[in-house]
């Protein structure tokens, strides 16, 4: 009937029989050149009916779905005469798994959200990707794309809607990718935060295909003579050092050759702006 739904004659009888039989099939052009598909001859059929003509037609299928309007996963046994879905009743709770999944496929798509995940566990992240390609002989196991949807699937597990994962706490769960003492090799070589040889701290910014780096004032970077390291010593972080202004005056991974080279002439020009900072 080339996708057109059709319509049963005004006269019929079975107007409000939810399976029913078409003898006769006629197509009808309106006044405004549409075309109705129209049902005549038409005969109720019982659902017990087809249960004794046709007993190996009649299967009950479980289907999960996602309703993307109520944020929700459902779950039902469709009863099917052949390819023709003929009723349904709802089972609940959904199973478990098969919602587990589905939501995943949501969260990864950022249809639905988890509180939990943010930046700073993306960070988490990216530090242990990063510092198993630096430092292969410290075996961490580096979590691949694959290895993110598990995870996510194993934070959904137990959820059913994309408020029940507003209450999950994801980190936990994240961060269980690492035993206790992998946890601690990847703070002490990839870490959040990294203490200089004269006692101040900054923050590690982590960037893939990019070095580390960390921002701080001249002044925070009195007393410091080389540029640090982290991953065993293999990678220089990437200084930017800042102004009293707090824009940058140099962006470089050779402190040394930056207090020899450049800060004699940078303390001449800065020195006159902001005569109340320490200058040594």
């Amino acid at each position: 009937m080339h996708g057109r739904r059709g319509t049963l004659a005004r006269e019929s009888v079975v107007q409000h029989s939810p399976l029913l039989v078409a003898a006769e099939v006629r197509e009808v052009e309106g006044k405004d050149k549409s075309v109705q598909t129209l049902l005549s001859l038409a005969t109720a059929i019982e659902e017990d009916w087809l249960r004794e003509l046709f007993p190996e037609d009649i299967a009950s299928v479980p289907r999960v779905f996602y309703d993307a309007g109520a944020k929700r996963v459902y779950a039902e046994d469709q009863l099917r005469f052949r390819d023709l879905a003929i009723g349904a009743r709802r089972v609940e709770p959904p199973p478990a798994d098969a919602a587990a999944r589905l939501l995943t496929e949501e969260v990864l798509a950022n249809r639905l959200t988890l509180n939990d995940w943010d930046d700073h566990l993306e960070q988490w992240i990216l530090r242990l990707n990063l510092l198993s390609q630096w430092c292969p002989e410290l075996a961490l196991p580096a979590i691949s794309d694959e290895d993110r949807r598990h995870l996510v699937e194993q934070v959904c597990h137990g959820s059913f809607s994309g408020k029940d994962l507003k209450e999950k706490t994801v980190k936990a769960v994240v961060k269980s990718w690492l035993s206790p003492a992998q946890q601690e090799l990847l703070e002490k070589h990839a870490p959040e935060r990294l203490t200089l040889t004269n006692g101040r701290t900054s923050k590690v910014a982590y960037e893939s295909g990019n070095p580390p780096h960390i921002a701080l004032r001249i002044q925070q970077l009195f007393g410091v003579n080389t540029t640090p390291r982290i991953a065993m010593g293999c990678v220089p972080v990437l200084l930017h050092i800042l102004a009293p202004s707090q824009r940058p005056v140099q962006i470089t991974q050779d402190l040394a050759g930056f207090w020899r080279d450049h800060y004699p002439r940078i303390k001449q020009e800065v020195q006159r702006k902001y005569p109340r900072h320490e200058w040594r």
